[in-house]
């Protein structure tokens, strides 16, 4: 999956976790999930693309055996710090990466999707073509010169987006009124020019 697809599929099951719960999505938990679901592809994808340490950008981050204690960690630190929706989200969030990389690979049919969060008992093949191409194929299903699987995959993709921006406007777009407030009051100290 791409980041923004990891980010949409865990802003999703934050939503729906807080209106199973009689709640409303805010702010802080929005942030803290979707650094969760970003986390796992901002420490292993430069770890492989930039620096060349690990042949594919599945690695540290994304196993089970460094999600699961630091989500945990996590839970615990903001329960003691009297803010566990914090912890909560963020390990849903990074849970959910996981989850939707392992989920999205078996659609592929991918014989690796399960070896993607089974680092270090697990170690994935070099990838096959650079990254740009990668992204380019991704592109170029937007072109119509894909597959039918190939497009499917992307389309499926792009609906979880899609679908997901549709929520945050129902939720009433958290996280997007101290952004304002930031910018315009960057706008109100500014000095005023004169021609």
């Amino acid at each position: 999956m791409w980041p923004w697809s990891h980010a949409a599929v865990g802003y999703l099951c934050y939503s729906l976790g807080t209106r199973l719960v009689g709640r409303y999505p805010t702010v802080g938990p929005t942030a803290a999930v979707l650094f969760g679901a970003l986390l796992p592809d901002l420490v292993d994808k430069p770890l492989a693309w930039v620096f060349g340490l690990v042949p594919q950008g599945y690695a540290v981050a994304h196993s089970v055996l460094v999600a699961v204690p630091v989500g945990i960690g996590a839970v615990v630190l903001a329960h003691q710090r009297a803010r566990r929706p914090l912890g909560i989200t963020f390990a849903a969030g990074y849970w959910s990466h996981l989850l939707g990389d392992v989920v999205f690979g078996w659609l592929q049919a991918n014989p690796h999707a399960l070896g993607r969060v089974l680092w270090p008992t697990v170690t994935l093949p070099p990838y096959d073509r650079p990254v740009v191409a990668r992204l380019g194929e991704y592109v170029s299903v937007f072109t119509g010169s894909q597959t039918t699987a190939d497009a499917m995959t992307v389309i499926l993709g792009a609906s979880v987006v899609y679908i997901t921006v549709g929520v945050w406007f129902v939720d009433g777009r958290p996280g997007l009124a101290p952004i304002r407030r930031t910018l315009e009051r960057s706008y109100d100290e500014s000095p005023e020019y004169d021609e």
